[in-house]
């Protein structure tokens, strides 16, 4: 008997802002979705999606001025990372 198993994964969708604008890294145009999370450190190791916060520990209330990308790993200022579409 052969058993063959299929896991289909659906990413969240890119976080959205009420604006209409998005949130992407500045140096390689990733796109960070909701489900995706960064820690405190150093600090205090909370982890959370800093952009819920503005970059606002939860855990301790560090305000952090600069949001490493997952994907490039490099550092770039947070307000950076919020961007507007141009309009149609």
């Amino acid at each position: 008997m052969i058993v063959v198993g299929l896991v289909i994964t659906e990413k969240n969708p890119a976080v959205r802002l009420r604006d209409g604008g998005r949130i992407r890294c500045p140096k390689c145009a990733w796109e960070p979705a909701n489900s995706d999370r960064w820690c405190c450190e150093p600090g205090c190791g909370h982890v959370w999606n800093t952009f819920e916060t503005h970059c606002v520990c939860p855990g301790c209330s560090k305000q952090w001025t600069d949001t490493a990308c997952l994907r490039c790993h490099e550092w770039s200022a947070h307000d950076d990372w919020y961007v507007r579409d141009d309009p149609p």
